[in-house]
């Protein structure tokens, strides 16, 4: 990534592109199971939220701005989950968050995302989530970091591609990554996620893939990967 992008990429966001995003300052009105008596909710005439009349409104980007300014820096951007479900999906962790993988201009830095009880439903949950990944993993590049800290930001650096941010994973995603990637070189040899447990439990003596862990799946993987033709 050279230095021209990552400058575009920090540009300040102005104007009607960003928002005010309420948030409840109340403990009783914060807590869903609880009645405040000391607050009433009601629309907010500045951020238009029914919400609790004991908030503030913090600054934010939306993810169209987020994904127009990264469009215009580098067409070809793209995501990717860190791991996939057994039905091909992205993988949540047990928190209902997604990681993924941000790539611009040839650098990738990972990010995380999650819908944060916004009251969204069925596809529209897992929509937030995607749109709170990617605005999460824009921000490691610079996009709207002023908005996420009070003091300046600092100049702009050109950093190399090789230096990508990677966060460490706790070690039953580290297993969840590991057995997504296992079942994409399964397919390179045509074999369904059953006919991958099947291949493993041979190889292992009796093995479980999806008891086994970070080593045997690792030695695993690079057992596939060496089989490849």
């Amino acid at each position: 990534m050279n230095k021209e992008i990552l400058t575009a990429l920090r540009e300040p966001f102005t104007g009607k592109e960003i928002g005010k995003l309420p948030k409840v300052t109340c403990r009783a009105c914060s807590d869903p199971k609880k009645d405040c008596d000391a607050h009433e909710r009601k629309k907010c005439s500045t951020c238009k939220a029914f919400v609790s009349t004991a908030h503030i409104h913090l600054d934010y980007v939306g993810h169209a701005h987020i994904t127009e300014r990264l469009l215009n820096v580098d067409p070809l951007w793209s995501w990717e989950p860190v791991a996939f479900s057994p039905h091909g999906l992205p993988a949540l962790d047990d928190k209902g968050g997604l990681w993924i993988r941000l790539t611009v201009g040839g650098m990738t830095r990972y990010g995380y995302g999650h819908e944060g009880g916004g009251g969204h439903h069925g596809g529209d949950s897992m929509k937030a989530t995607i749109g709170d990944a990617i605005k999460n993993a824009a921000m490691r590049f610079g996009a709207a970091l002023d908005l996420w800290k009070k003091e300046p930001a600092a100049p702009v650096e050109a950093t190399p591609v090789s230096r990508a941010e990677k966060p460490k994973l706790r070690e039953e995603d580290q297993r969840t990554v590991l057995r997504a990637e296992i079942a994409g070189l399964g397919k390179t040899c045509g074999w369904d996620t059953a006919a991958v447990a099947e291949d493993f439990t041979t190889w292992s003596q009796g093995g479980n893939i999806l008891r086994a862990g970070v080593a045997v799946l690792a030695e695993y993987k690079k057992h596939l990967q060496e089989s490849q033709p």
